[in-house]
């Protein structure tokens, strides 16, 4: 708004000096500045897993979850005043953000959702855009047509006066259609089974199990950096899988935000949920137990159990042992275990109990899953565990058919340990 005011007084300015110079009767003009214009291209980041040591990794910018939700009401009224749009509180990339950039987010969204061309948006400065149309993106994986933007800045000399900006899309107005309507019998299949309950951890169970069950991880699937890969051809790569648990949950009503950044050194992505009130980290993509278990991590490959649960609502403090954001987005701290898997279904050990351990196994063999998975609370509880129940064998204390071998798998960085029975 400011250049206007300024650009008003070049004007004036302009105008006063024709008048002197035609009073002194000098006859020379005075060339009024022309705007010109400069156009560039931003395509989505994509995530790809290259094997190649990953570059600089930049410092994440780490908040309380009180923190967050601080920043949300400080910057609530100012977001209203400059839209009379209500935004559910689904999105969380956007409260996030301050007034004036949840004013751009909604111009933003709106050129995407709308495909229009060339909108002229409430910022000058590009990397502002950049990063709100970031926040867009993680926010909207109904948008997995979007590959990226362009923009054009006006400028009067060193001076950007305004930016126009359009989306650029990957399919047709009728292939959009068609993906839609997939999608929505995926979904509608999917939620039709869902469990009748206000429980967000026995729901967000529910979409997470769903989802790892039906979709093959496939660095060559179609569309793999969107949901179309899973609910159209069941194979994807991370940022399908988590735009698709994303999707599903907000279907749902649930917080779900994309975050991106790198896992033992490779870019990858995962999800930001906020589940019975707590914010917690997911990772569909390594809750593929063919994912994750390699012949370096388990001594003796029986029947696998075909879903991972180590990612599955964890601390940031447990996601960080393997995964870094990129910064983009502010984060809150995960800090509740309320709702981890291990803790919920009472799998989780805080030290070496024969008695709890002996239940566990007794769970398992009557609900015939075929293995056993348990966490511990730290590593030297750990250490403790495979010692007793590995290296001393004490685990054929707890297994009902006595003289055979068994396989297992151990995670020292999640503090895991599995048996198959």
């Amino acid at each position: 708004m400011k250049y206007k005011v300024s650009f008003r007084k070049i004007q004036i300015w302009f105008l006063i000096s024709s008048i002197i110079l035609g009073m002194t009767g000098c006859t020379n003009e005075l060339p009024f500045p022309k705007e010109e214009m400069q156009s560039e291209t931003y395509p989505e980041e994509e995530i790809r897993n290259t094997g190649e040591e990953a570059a600089e990794q930049s410092n994440t910018n780490e908040e309380t979850q009180q923190d967050i939700e601080a920043v949300t009401e400080e910057t609530q009224g100012a977001a209203e005043s400059d839209s009379t749009q209500d935004v559910a509180e689904i999105y969380y990339a956007y409260y996030t953000l301050d007034g004036k950039d949840r004013k751009l987010y909604l111009e933003v969204l709106d050129a995407l959702k709308q495909r229009k061309k060339d909108i002229t948006v409430s910022t000058v400065e590009p990397d502002k855009l950049k990063s709100v149309f970031t926040c867009v993106m993680s926010d909207h994986p109904e948008l997995f047509y979007v590959d990226g933007y362009q923009y054009t800045k006006y400028t009067v000399g060193d001076m950007i006066t305004r930016i126009s900006f359009y989306g650029t899309y990957s399919m047709t107005e009728t292939e959009i259609e068609q993906y839609q309507k997939a999608i929505d019998e995926y979904v509608n299949l999917c939620l039709a089974g869902m469990p009748g309950t206000e429980d967000e951890y026995v729901k967000t169970k529910y979409l997470y199990d769903y989802l790892v069950e039906k979709t093959e991880y496939d660095k060559e699937a179609p569309n793999n950096q969107n949901i179309c890969s899973v609910f159209v051809e069941n194979r994807s790569v991370c940022q399908g899988y988590a735009k698709a648990l994303q999707y599903l949950m907000q279907k749902s009503g649930m917080v779900s935000m994309l975050v991106t950044g790198f896992a033992e050194q490779e870019g990858h992505a995962w999800n930001l949920v906020r589940v019975n009130g707590a914010y917690y980290y997911v990772d569909a993509t390594w809750g593929d137990a063919f994912y994750t278990f390699t012949e370096e991590s388990t001594s003796y490959l029986g029947e696998m159990p075909p879903i991972n649960y180590d990612y599955f609502l964890v601390t940031t403090k447990d996601l960080y042992v393997t995964h870094e954001p990129d910064g983009s987005i502010r984060l809150p701290e995960c800090v509740s275990q309320k709702d981890n898997y291990y803790v919920r279904e009472g799998l989780y050990l805080d030290e070496y109990n024969e008695d709890k351990l002996r239940l566990i196994f007794e769970q398992a063999y009557a609900g015939n899953s075929g293995y056993v998975m348990f966490k511990c609370s730290n590593e030297s509880v750990f250490d403790i565990m495979k010692q007793k129940l590995i290296d001393d064998q004490e685990v054929f204390r707890f297994i009902k058919n006595q003289g055979e071998s068994i396989a297992y798998t151990d995670n020292r960085k999640q503090c895991t340990i599995s048996f198959w029975i």
